[in-house]
């Protein structure tokens, strides 16, 4: 049997025989034929998978191929190939500002992209307007990009803020190397501007792939310059005469508050001609030039919380169907809004009055009538802070109604703010009860306003 390259065993006696015998010569059983090629088939079998192992990048190069075709940003870089970019851009795209923060400076500007060297590198652009206009709770988490929280990336932000604050032009900084690297950028700019009021006039802005980050603003760099220095002075003079010692964080809160509202006039006029100046826009608009929209409104009040020591953010959303900016205080580590701009309402003859309706409300309340993508800020949960609940202005019926307006009355106030917890007007016959205690207490003339979204009603005795 030693002869034989390979042998076969009958299935009937079980005697070794040669491969190629076609039956036992023991037996005579015939031998089946297929199995006289069950080595042969092993062998293939093994070459088979040698070659599959050996060639197994090439031939899974041609398998990926037709799945990434319509994406070329996927496609496997191991062949040493370049990553393919979109043409198309990824920046996000700047909402129009309607009332009350319109007429912002956005779009295109030619010169700007003739004055930038080094033609051939992809560029993105990206033109801030105002107040960015905010989804609400209810928006796609895929709208809203992640910025990594590394070295580079710290760097990157240490070196743009020192640019915007010295109202820089250019500026090369690191490549995240990302992949996504315009929007990473955009965002981190957007975070610094909205959380340093110094930082003001600022535009917009172009990204090179190399890096090189071109800043636009709506104003020169002395003029840049001199207008936050003396914003920054006008600050700590309002601080020197408003805040005395030992008061509390909701104390200067509300000092900082009703001085915003009572020396700054919302810029109206300008709104409506489609006039309106970059200055409303800042803390400069409110603190030195005493006009602004919304967005200096917000950036005064964070400007004179942060240099009172009390934590301070701005809001960036919608209020009334319109995009707007409030701000977030935080006070013994609870936060609440607070909206100076709806607090410094004009009345139908004209005149501003002071209220304090949006001071510091928990999110349900405010979201009465603001909307803004919750995820992006903290949660203000507790009312204990609140104007109205701090000081005891508050009814629970028309019994506590009278009650509040008599005390007031009798303690010789002008103007009294109540409110009425879960109003209801089918349950408050407010004309009846303020006539009712204007009799009671022998007054004259007595003038009323009623807010039915909060139940706060306002009373002026002449």
């Amino acid at each position: 049997m030693s002869d034989y390259d390979e042998l076969r065993r009958c299935e009937k006696c079980g005697s070794y025989i040669p491969a190629d015998w076609e039956e036992c010569g023991r037996c005579g059983h015939p031998l089946v034929e297929t199995r006289r090629s069950f080595g042969r088939g092993w062998a293939f079998l093994l070459i088979l998978a040698f070659m599959v192992y050996v060639f197994r990048g090439y031939i899974g190069q041609l398998v990926e191929e037709p799945f990434n075709a319509g994406d070329r940003r996927n496609i496997s870089s191991r062949t040493g190939a370049e990553e393919i970019k979109d043409d198309g851009p990824i920046q996000p795209t700047p909402a129009d500002i309607p009332y009350p923060d319109e007429n912002s400076s956005q779009g295109s500007d030619p010169a700007l992209k003739d004055n930038v060297p080094g033609a051939g590198a992809d560029i993105e652009e990206y033109y801030k307007p105002a107040i960015s206009k905010a989804s609400d709770e209810s928006e796609s988490p895929d709208e809203t990009v992640s910025i990594p929280y590394g070295k580079k990336t710290d760097q990157i932000r240490e070196m743009i803020t020192k640019a915007l604050k010295n109202a820089e032009e250019r500026l090369t900084i690191p490549v995240p190397g990302t992949g996504n690297d315009a929007r990473i950028v955009f965002s981190i700019i957007e975070e610094i501007v909205l959380g340093d009021p110094e930082i003001m006039f600022y535009e917009g802005c172009r990204y090179r792939t190399d890096g090189l980050l071109t800043l636009k603003y709506s104003k020169d760099r002395d003029y840049i310059l001199n207008a936050v220095q003396k914003t920054v002075q006008r600050a700590d003079e309002i601080l020197g005469s408003i805040i005395k010692p030992g008061m509390t964080d909701f104390e200067k809160e509300l000092a900082i508050h009703d001085f915003i509202v009572n020396n700054c006039r919302y810029d109206i006029e300008n709104m409506r001609k489609g006039t309106t100046p970059p200055e409303s826009h800042t803390a400069y608009g409110v603190l030195v030039n005493g006009t602004a929209v919304c967005e200096g409104y917000a950036n005064a009040m964070k400007l004179l919380l942060n240099r009172a020591g009390i934590p301070c953010l701005i809001v960036v959303g919608n209020s009334k169907g319109e995009s707007h900016a409030w701000n977030m205080v935080s006070l013994d580590g609870e936060y609440y809004h607070v909206d100076a701009t709806w607090d410094d309402p004009v009345m139908s003859g004209g005149e501003q009055i002071l209220s304090h309706v949006y001071f510091n409300l928990p999110d349900q309340d405010i979201s009465k009538d603001h909307s803004w993508n919750r995820g992006d800020y903290p949660r203000a949960v507790t009312e204990y802070y609140n104007y109205y609940y701090y000081y005891g202005f508050t009814a629970f019926s028309p019994y506590d109604f009278y009650d509040r307006l008599g005390e007031a009355i009798k303690s010789g106030k002008d103007h009294v703010s109540i409110r009425i917890v879960n109003y209801d007007e089918k349950s408050y016959d407010i004309p009846k009860l303020v006539r009712k205690a204007a009799t009671a207490l022998g007054l004259g003339s007595i003038y009323y306003s009623v807010n039915e979204l909060f139940g706060v009603v306002d009373i002026w005795i002449k």
